[in-house]
């Protein structure tokens, strides 16, 4: 069963970060998108920081420009996803699947990856900030 805050997100960024605004103003803020099921969702330019995606799937979603700084994306599916200049700064990373993932512009200034990980996986340029 969608939390809801998945429900919210799934019907739109403009939608989502009104939402968001709204809550950071009553207090800490830190959706909950565990387990979220967001294939293909268009999530271009949501404030999504300090969401908790654990385990979720963002197979193929649009995450251009997100604000996905802070967030936990331990063990969540991002392959295929697009995340051309996102801001991931001090992301959780650890077990995430990117393999595909475009990455291009993106910056994970402390961002956590697996010990493994290989760059090689993903697509990046030359604006790509690395941990």
């Amino acid at each position: 069963m969608p939390t809801e805050d998945e429900t919210v997100l799934l019907q739109g960024p403009r939608l989502w970060n009104e939402h968001a605004r709204r809550r950071r103003a009553q207090g800490p803020f830190r959706p909950d998108l565990r387990k979220a099921r967001l294939h293909g969702a268009d999530l271009q330019g949501a404030e999504l920081a300090d969401a908790d995606f654990t385990d979720a799937v963002l197979t193929e979603s649009y995450l251009m420009s997100a604000d996905l700084r802070g967030a936990n994306l331990e063990g969540a599916d991002l392959c295929e996803a697009y995340l051309i200049l996102a801001e991931l700064n001090g992301c959780r990373l650890v077990g995430a699947n990117l393999d595909g993932a475009d990455l291009s512009g993106a910056d994970l200034t402390g961002a956590v990856l697996d010990a493994g990980f290989r760059r090689s996986t993903v697509i990046s340029d030359y604006l790509t900030i690395w941990p």
